[in-house]
């Protein structure tokens, strides 16, 4: 071959290969639950991976309850909506130029995370983000079957956007699956689990009145014997054999366990997942991955996991024991899960600080930084953070046991003060150690990445987004 073919032919290679990139989802989140019936211990457990583009921040807001005069309006992300008089104590997980979250929990154990999805119904530009959708249903839910309808209720036909929904509390939940105005609602009996693709069919248990009325209009399908919601309401311009197989996993490891749940698993099994031990495992290193993962790394055309949830929600507890948010930043498998009670302010006001900026003294880039490192070179690096905050998780998952009880014995003994006080310094403590790792691992892993050298496979993708945020790495 003469030199000019063979450029032709790398032309002809390099457009496939981006033709094939093409249709990669930008983002791809996966949400899961386990009812009482499927866990160890009886609790509602539900986890939430949230992928955002590679130079977003993704901080943990704090916001406790509130009054509003009557007639007064909230601004969300694109438009404005009546406030609510009283909104609830919640934790949410705020992508830096959002309004709402991707997902939260509220005091009344109210939980919910969102996957973007395509519907053959459009999107506008100016739409109610499903983000703020979910802020909504914790500000003005106390639970799961009430959160989804105040969110229903604001499914403006004018102004919408498409999305599927986890919505948890400590005895329900449901799917929420929205295109544009129409809806279908299913309620989960046991394990569950959503990724960007509809997934309820005929199977639900509540609709929109007009759901298959619009799509027989449509030509979508023939009558109401053959509708199927998410057969009708999907495109069929896309591939969503990604989210297909994230979703897949998920359940697998949902069925396998269905009993046996603990939020450990929840963690370790599903939400640091790379498929492994799947036909999927990555060729190189997680983080060189072709195909979305549950535990997401940038890529050219993929974002990366910003933020993690997962959180335990009992039934028969009091408030401050009620429900626990287990909070992770950036990509889970070399970060770490903190505890956050409702006990007053158990969040540090740093953890909200993110912007799309590098902030060294923000614990959500903290994070971010050390998966940008790590990424320099997965195989010879990943093993230092994952060792050392697997032992701090280890330690915080045994002593939340201890402190949990401790304060529900303050409880029953009237002392609720002195219980709410040993759950805030008990996540104040966490999150102290956690920072102490952080500082000690950065300089470790860039002067171990000098050493190893850099092998990356989308090397480019990381140098643009660390020039976008103004953030200094080796061998960049």
């Amino acid at each position: 071959m003469n030199a000019s073919n063979y450029l032709s032919g790398r032309v002809l290679l390099t457009a496939a290969c981006a033709g094939l990139l093409l249709p990669f989802p930008g983002r791809a989140c996966d949400t899961w639950v386990a009812l009482a019936n499927s866990t160890r211990d009886g609790s509602v457990i539900m986890g939430k991976n949230s992928d955002r583009k590679v130079t977003e921040a993704q901080p943990l807001m704090y916001h406790e309850r509130q009054q509003f005069a009557k007639g007064e309006m909230v601004r969300l992300t694109r438009m404005t909506v009546p406030q609510a008089m009283n909104t609830y104590e919640h934790i949410g997980s705020r992508p830096s130029w959002t309004w709402g979250y991707e997902h939260g929990l509220n005091e009344w154990g109210v939980a919910i995370g969102n996957e973007a999805v395509k519907s053959r119904v459009p999107a506008v530009s100016n739409a109610l983000i499903g983000m703020d959708l979910i802020r909504l249903g914790l500000e003005r839910g106390k639970t799961a079957y009430e959160a989804m309808h105040v969110m229903i209720s604001h499914l403006d036909p004018k102004k919408v956007s498409n999305n599927s929904f986890i919505i948890a509390d400590p005895q329900t939940a449901w799917v929420l699956e929205t295109a544009g105005e129409y809806w279908v609602a299913k309620q989960i009996r046991d394990v569950g689990a959503i990724s960007n693709i509809y997934s309820i069919e005929r199977d639900y248990d509540e609709a929109h009145p007009e759901v298959v009325s619009h799509a027989i209009a449509k030509g979508w399908c023939k009558s109401e014997e053959t509708f199927s919601f998410a057969r009708c309401y999907t495109p069929l311009e896309r591939d969503y054999s990604f989210s297909q197989n994230r979703y897949r996993q998920v359940m697998s490891i949902l069925q396998q366990h269905k009993g046996d749940i603990t939020v450990e698993l929840m963690m370790d099994t599903i939400s640091r997942s790379h498929h492994e031990g799947t036909l999927e495992e990555p060729k190189w290193a997680p983080n060189d991955s072709w195909f979305c993962t549950v535990c997401m790394h940038n890529g050219p055309e993929h974002g990366r996991t910003a933020a993690s949830m997962v959180v335990q929600l009992w039934k028969d507890k009091p408030p401050p024991l009620r429900a626990v948010y287990w909070a992770s930043f950036s990509s889970p498998c070399v970060n770490v899960f903190k505890p956050f009670y409702f006990a007053g302010r158990t969040i540090p006001e740093s953890y909200s600080n993110a912007t799309d900026t590098y902030d060294p003294t923000s614990p959500w880039w903290a994070a971010e930084k050390l998966k940008r490192l790590v990424d320099l070179n997965y195989n010879q690096l990943a093993a230092l953070p994952s060792a050392a905050f697997r032992e701090i998780e280890k330690w915080e998952l045994a002593m939340s046991r201890e402190i949990e009880a401790k304060a529900a014995r303050l409880m029953t003994e009237k002392r609720e003060s002195e219980a709410r006080q040993l759950l805030r310094d008990f996540s104040l403590e966490c999150c102290n150690r956690v920072e102490k790792e952080y500082a000690r691992l950065i300089p470790l892993l860039e002067a171990k990445s000098a050493k190893v050298g850099t092998d990356y496979l989308w090397l480019d993708a990381l140098r643009e987004a660390c020039k976008t945020n103004a953030l200094a790495l080796p061998e960049l």
